[in-house]
């Protein structure tokens, strides 16, 4: 009897390996009833380390690391249990990218269990930047759960008033969801306090310098 061939049979498929856990994520402050930090009423969060080190910066206190972090999920329920009468969510800091793995996948929990909530961020990057191949890690990611983003480091000798960039370079990008037809047309603090239940003042938006040195003597 002729022998034949056989067809090698299929490989048996290896297991899907989950993902790795996000990294924890360090943050630096969170408010809620925010009108200084994009369209609408939002709930803003400020991440911890940045190593830009834009001259001028309204929030150097939070370009340093250390301290530990938050688990991804415990952040991304304490800005769902604040979403009542708001309208998205925005990542300011420090530097949003410099943790964009840890806030991409904050930005999907919240996506998934808020899908109308229009996500914001503040970056001293420049978008083209960040869709390079050397962007920091999760950059991708978190770009793509984005609905609009402000780049490009500040520049004090380039002072601009233009709505939610501080200086003339800072760019308005929509990489998602459209802006609502009114976001230029409300009118919109350019800064605000939030007092903490203990007793903290957090200056937030794109204060005059008196104003911040008057806020720091408090």
């Amino acid at each position: 009897m002729p022998s034949t061939a056989r067809e090698p049979g299929p490989t048996p498929s290896e297991p899907d390996t989950p993902p790795p856990p996000a990294p924890d994520l360090r943050l630096a402050g969170f408010t809620a009833g925010s009108r200084v930090n994009g369209p609408g009423r939002r709930v803003v969060l400020w991440v911890r380390g940045c190593d830009l080190g834009c001259k001028g910066c309204f929030n150097p206190h939070t370009w340093q690391v250390e301290g530990p972090g938050d688990p991804v999920d415990v952040v991304a329920r304490r800005i769902l249990d604040a979403r009542e009468g708001h309208d998205g969510v925005t990542f300011s800091g420090g530097e949003p990218f410099q943790q964009a793995a840890a806030l991409a996948a904050v930005a999907g929990i919240v996506r998934r269990e808020w899908p109308e909530a229009r996500l914001m961020a503040f970056t001293g990057y420049r978008l083209e930047d960040l869709r390079r191949a050397d962007a920091p890690p999760g950059s991708a990611d978190l770009l793509r759960a984005l609905d609009w983003l402000v780049d490009g480091r500040y520049d004090p000798r380039r002072p601009g008033r233009r709505r939610w960039r501080a200086s003339r370079n800072q760019r308005l990008w929509v990489v998602g969801r459209p802006l609502p037809p009114d976001a230029f047309e409300q009118p919109a603090p350019e800064a605000e306090l939030h007092v903490s239940p203990i007793g903290e003042v957090l200056l937030s938006g794109f204060p005059d310098p008196a104003l911040r040195r008057a806020v720091r003597r408090l």
